[in-house]
C-alpha cells in the first residue's frame, strides 16, 4: 500500500470506496496505462486527465452516472485541497 500521505494513496482511498478492493489496482492500472507514470508520481496536475478515464472507465463497470460523477467529483476536489495546500506552503516559505 502507498503512503498514506501521498496523492496516490488518497486517491486510493476515494477508489475503494467505489470499488472495494479492487480501488488500488484499479487506480494503478489507470495511472500507469493512461497517464504513463508510476503512481507514486501522481501529482495534482495529472489529476483532471486521470479524471478523464476514470470517468470512461468506471462508466462501463456501471451504468450508475451519479456514482461515476461522484468518484470524478472526490478526486477532482482532492487535486484542489492539494493545491490549496501547497499555495498555503508556499505563501509560508516567502
Amino acid at each position: 500500500m502507498p503512503q498514506k500521505s501521498s496523492l496516490y494513496a488518497q486517491a486510493v482511498e476515494i477508489s475503494a470506496d467505489f470499488l472495494g478492493p479492487a480501488g488500488e489496482r484499479f487506480m494503478r492500472r489507470q495511472i500507469t496505462t493512461h497517464l504513463d507514470i508510476e503512481p507514486e508520481q501522481l501529482r495534482s496536475k495529472d489529476v483532471e486527465e486521470l479524471v478523464s478515464w476514470v470517468r470512461l472507465t468506471f462508466a462501463v463497470l456501471t451504468d450508475d452516472t451519479t456514482h461515476v460523477n461522484a468518484f470524478a467529483n472526490r478526486l477532482l476536489e482532492l487535486a484542489k485541497q492539494t493545491n490549496e495546500k501547497k499555495g498555503k506552503v508556499a505563501q509560508h516559505d516567502k
